[in-house]
């Protein structure tokens, strides 16, 4: 998109069409309207898109570049992001999403892009969404930082994990550098959250950072969106902690060095069966999520095993029918005795593919039937489970 393509979309005529197209089929845009017929069609486009991801930006009308629609938080997950103070400097801005989110919390919220053409769409956008607090500065990180003069509450930077066209692993290949900045910023603000990338590994976020960091881990269903990490030159502040978030209202807190669960010994028979949420996994705290409630842990980053029904659970529950070791011949007509052919395959920690599993058993993937393989120390098994039942939060 360019600055001339987003100066046409803020024309007061182009902006009411567009309102008025934007519950029409893009196609039909493109072939029915003459001038600028591309473009509207791909606002119209990109805004039903967000009508899930970012519902706020939709019934405003914002404008919404396809590149930063895919790279930006949903707000969803935005609004977990409950910091508050004075200021808030957003130090990578984009599409604005956790700027204007921030914006709630805080007085005052400062904008920081380097793009121009984005930059210009979030002021545009901040001013669409009635968030009159954000100020938008079209600059690098870097060259903001060395001219703050003020002192900001909070610190909020999403470095971008791309280097032109090549993806990035590295924290200090990342853009802007967080590892360089962090001292400057720690010197002109009480404290900097930093999103990183949903693979990052918590573990190795506390050896960078130090263990007076707090990670928090965020999901949406089902899937593993965020991790941010806090660091703070506040003593006050609460630090040395990992967060998993699947909504709002539920979440789980750990303190890092607690001491850990003594290794649990399976003792079947078990009458229900614990899919955890993504986020414990990914912080691998199932094994003291599972000793908090009473359950069997089959690793810290698998499933959990009961033996009466839980009241609550931070994940998907299901009755549990069978546990057998995972021999494929004696499963398999085990499974042609129930009647099943078809089935939802479920896996954690399991040394082989979906596609091997289905292959070694004779059946397909479909139907109302769930599977869970995974492995009780070396030995693999798989679990038959019945019905879901809906958990209460924690």
């Amino acid at each position: 998109m360019t600055l001339e393509e987003v100066e046409i979309l803020n024309s007061d005529p182009i902006t009411r069409q567009l309102l008025d197209l934007r519950e029409e089929a893009p196609e039909r845009v493109a072939l029915r309207v003459r001038e600028h017929g591309a473009l509207l069609a791909t606002q119209v486009k990109y805004l039903q898109r967000a009508r899930t991801k970012l519902p706020s930006y939709y019934r405003a009308g914002c404008i919404i570049p396809p590149l930063a629609f895919e790279q930006s938080s949903s707000e969803d997950v935005a609004r977990r992001k409950r910091f508050t103070g004075d200021l808030c400097v957003d130090l990578t801005c984009g599409l604005g999403v956790d700027a204007y989110t921030l914006s709630h919390w805080f007085k005052r919220v400062i904008a920081v892009e380097r793009d121009p053409v984005t930059a210009r769409v979030a002021e545009i956008n901040f001013r669409r969404l009635g968030a009159d607090n954000i100020e938008v500065v079209c600059d690098t990180a870097e060259r903001f930082i060395d001219a703050f003069s003020e002192r900001a509450d909070l610190f909020y930077i999403d470095p971008a994990r791309r280097d032109g066209t090549r993806k990035v692993f590295l924290l200090e290949d990342c853009s802007p550098n967080l590892l360089g900045l962090l001292p400057e910023l720690l010197k002109k603000g009480k404290t900097v959250v930093a999103k990183l990338s949903p693979m990052f590994d918590v573990d190795e976020a506390f050896r960078i950072f130090g263990d007076t960091a707090s990670v928090e881990v965020m999901s949406l269903h089902g899937e593993c969106k965020e991790v941010l990490v806090r660091i703070s030159s506040d003593p006050e502040l609460e630090s040395g902690t990992i967060r998993v978030s699947r909504s709002e209202e539920d979440s789980l807190l750990f303190v890092r060095g607690e001491q850990q669960p003594e290794t649990a010994v399976f003792t079947p028979p078990y009458g229900w069966f614990g899919v955890p949420d993504v986020s414990l996994g990914k912080a691998r705290l199932v094994s003291r999520y599972a000793a908090r409630i009473g359950a069997f842990a089959t690793s810290p980053s698998g499933y959990c095993l009961f033996e009466s029904e839980p009241e609550h659970f931070f994940g998907r529950l299901f009755s549990l029918s069978e546990a057998i070791p995972y021999h494929p011949k004696s499963l398999r007509r085990r499974l042609k005795d129930l009647g099943i052919v078809r089935c939802e395959v479920m896996k954690r920690e399991f040394p082989y593919s979906i596609e091997t599993i289905l292959r070694s058993l004779g059946i397909r993937e479909g139907g109302s039937d769930k599977i869970a393989f995974t492995k009780i120390g070396a030995e693999p098994y798989a679990f038959l489970l019945g019905p879901e039942r809906l958990c209460d939060k924690e």
